[in-house]
């Protein structure tokens, strides 16, 4: 087929699941970001509102159901329903992949124009806690662990914040696809 005939969106090559795993998982993976996003403004906002906080942990705790549903609905959708482990656990991955850019993007956003070092701040406050100091020397950590910690933090730019919470995501995404895609992988079989 030369480049300038149009594609037969009916062919065999357009409705192979492994083809669109990747493009399903962008558009899941901006759903999950959404949820994300969400969910980070909930982190923030714990800060001033208590009730933040229970949301906050509720959206974290929901996230790996939320990816399995998207992993089972791309299943149901592209697979007819039958789908094997590895596309489940790519689908999975890839879609925390997307979601976590997302988030960074946002998250470097938030941490360079908007938190100018607030939560950094409350984070060296619970640092340099008396009770938190004392529990920490009980389990063995000295005070100038503590200090040094504290300067590390002192010197993170939101660009080194957001790269971090890229990676966590990112490796929590890796580990948490184990389960999504065994769920999604399962259910086809008990049909």
């Amino acid at each position: 087929m030369s480049s300038s005939e149009p594609r037969n969106q009916d062919s065999p090559k357009e409705l192979n699941p492994r083809n669109q795993v990747s493009a399903y998982a962008r558009i899941d993976g901006a759903k999950l970001g959404v949820l994300w996003i969400i969910s980070f403004a909930l982190f923030v906002g714990n800060f001033h509102y208590p009730i933040c906080g229970i949301l906050w942990t509720a959206t974290m705790v929901y996230t790996p159901f939320y990816v399995a549903i998207l992993t089972k609905r791309y299943a149901d959708e592209v697979c007819g329903g039958k789908i094997g482990y590895f596309q489940a656990y790519l689908h999975s991955m890839l879609t925390v992949f997307h979601a976590s850019l997302i988030l960074a993007i946002v998250q470097w956003a938030y941490f360079q124009y908007l938190d100018h070092g607030f939560i950094i701040e409350q984070y060296l406050s619970v640092l340099n806690d008396k009770e938190f100091t004392e529990s920490f020397s009980r389990m063995g950590y000295s005070k100038d662990l503590i200090t040094q910690m504290s300067e590390q933090l002192r010197k993170m730019r939101p660009i080194d914040i957001a790269i971090q919470l890229l990676w966590s995501n990112m490796v929590a995404g890796l580990v948490m696809s184990l389960t999504t895609a065994l769920y999604a992988s399962v259910t086809r079989r008990i049909k």
